[in-house]
């Protein structure tokens, strides 16, 4: 274990959207445990988007109202659970976006500045900096921190990492070299 005090911060849409093709996903009670056997954090935060009705609707059209308050009872229960385990939740209402191109409305919810803010904001409680994200915009994060003399790791899917992103960090951990650890098969929808 490393004895470190680490915040680790996870980018929940990031981790999701490169699950979508594989054959597993994330057990998040293993993942929290996993974390707290390799790390030691401050905090484990979970961030992550909730769908309104707007964004539902555009998203489903020909659903009904009564599905909608099914998906956020499905949503509100994931939220308890984690939170349950001892994730840190912070979550805001996903947008919609027009796209020109496809004349289509796209859902956005990019946690990039909360993420950020917090990692400053507590930069004097950690030593080590744990991102759970392989996105390029938190290069200059990693930077940064590193800057301050922390120590900085990701954890994101192999083939959605930000080449600069792990270049950047003193360490990467792909979910998939881990996957014993902290997956579980896929369920079916």
């Amino acid at each position: 274990m490393n004895n470190k005090k680490s915040l680790i911060l996870i980018d929940a849409s990031n981790l999701y959207y490169g699950f979508i093709n594989y054959n597993w996903e994330l057990n998040y009670v293993k993942f929290y445990r996993w974390l707290h056997k390799n790390f030691a954090p401050i905090g484990i935060y979970f961030f992550d988007g909730t769908m309104t009705q707007k964004t539902f609707f555009e998203k489903y059209p020909n659903y009904t109202l009564q599905d909608f308050i099914l998906h956020k009872d499905k949503e509100n229960d994931f939220f308890k659970m984690l939170k349950h385990v001892g994730y840190k939740i912070r979550t805001k209402p996903v947008a919609s976006v027009y796209d020109k191109t496809s004349g289509d409305y796209k859902r956005k919810c990019n946690f990039d500045v909360e993420i950020t803010i917090l990692a400053l904001d507590l930069l004097n409680d950690y030593d080590e900096l744990v991102l759970c994200s392989g996105d390029g915009d938190f290069i200059k994060l990693l930077k940064y921190v590193k800057g301050k003399f922390k120590k900085t790791t990701i954890i994101a899917h192999k083939d959605r990492t930000n080449q600069e992103l792990k270049k950047t960090a003193n360490g990467a951990i792909s979910v998939e070299s881990i996957r014993s650890e902290i997956g579980r098969n896929k369920r079916l929808p």
